[in-house]
């Protein structure tokens, strides 16, 4: 008797652990779910005229995106330019796209350990023309892993990503789905257009090039052939040159340089429902290097070497002509 009473006492102490353990689960974890945010910010893209980014502090100094008349500018100092293409879309697209996927850590003693003090995250805030903030987030510590699932919109390469954040004062700390902190990563320069040369190859009848001694030469498009004088170019040159002419963006800007002499080398580009333009190539310091320029982005000079995308654009006429 004593051993059946004992069996049965010690099932219905297991039942109240099992009645106990599915009350903890309907009530607790709803509880702990609902205390996450269905989106981390609200903001009214409209209503912003600027966005401070502060990298982390081993990074860089902070800068702005400054919106006046419709345009954006991205300034450093005393350094103004023109932001990447897309930029400020991204900006917006990124942070009002944050969903936490789970609360990390509830109190500021997690900041260090998920690096988000305000010296180790990179802070992104959003102002008015009036300089009110509207609203912030400060971008911390992420992590990757090999993703279960390849077709994971947040994972690249099959590799999925966790970014930590904080919002504005808050002392929460959010897991995120995707590579948030990557994506804000970088310096001043590093958000800037970089654009040097964008063109439709078709449209593109004429090149002058403008070269040290009696080099110079101007190359044609006469019906479907080209020619320097009276010779005609090599077909398969000249498309991989006016491919070339298509894109290229810059690599090292050389901010705050100031011509004291005429290009050394030169190009003019001309053509049909083409906006002409001009590239001039300096000499710099050093022997192997130059500072060029783009009418197409006349504010901005890069620096290149060579072999560069110096190389890209200034070619001597036996590259086309035939053999």
């Amino acid at each position: 008797m004593s051993k059946r009473f004992d069996t049965k006492k010690l099932l219905y102490i297991f039942g109240a652990l099992v009645v106990l353990l599915l009350l903890t689960v309907i009530l607790k974890v709803p509880k702990e779910k609902a205390t996450l945010k269905g989106l981390l910010l609200e903001l009214d893209t409209a209503e912003v005229s600027k966005i401070v980014i502060t990298p982390k502090y081993q990074e860089g100094e902070p800068f702005e995106f400054i919106r006046s008349e419709n345009r954006w500018r991205i300034i450093q100092d005393n350094k103004t330019a023109n932001p990447a293409t897309g930029a400020i879309q991204n900006i917006f697209d990124e942070i009002l796209a944050l969903k936490p996927k789970s609360l990390a850590a509830v109190d500021k003693t997690k900041w260090k350990e998920f690096e988000l003090t305000d010296s180790m995250a990179t802070r992104v805030e959003f102002m008015n023309e009036k300089g009110r903030k509207l609203a912030g987030v400060l971008i911390g510590k992420f992590s990757y892993k090999q993703s279960p699932n390849p077709y994971n919109s947040y994972s690249g390469n099959n590799i999925e990503g966790t970014s930590y954040v904080r919002i504005n004062d808050e002392k929460e700390i959010y897991a995120v789905d995707g590579f948030l902190a990557v994506s804000f990563s970088g310096q001043f320069s590093d958000w800037r257009d970089r654009s040097f040369i964008k063109s439709n190859k078709d449209d593109i009848t004429e090149v002058s090039f403008r070269l040290p001694g009696d080099s110079s030469y101007v190359m044609v498009k006469k019906e479907k052939n080209w020619f320097i004088g009276s010779r005609q170019a090599d077909s398969v040159s000249v498309s991989n040159y006016l491919n070339a002419l298509s894109f290229i963006d810059g690599q090292e800007f050389r901010d705050g340089f100031i011509p004291v002499s005429n290009p050394e080398y030169q190009i003019v580009v001309q053509g049909n429902n083409l906006l002409n333009f001009t590239v001039k190539c300096y000499s710099a310091e050093g022997t192997d290097e130059f500072v060029l320029n783009s009418s197409l982005n006349p504010d901005v000079y890069y620096t290149s070497r060579r072999n560069g995308i110096f190389s890209q654009v200034i070619k001597p006429d036996t590259y086309f002509l035939k053999k």
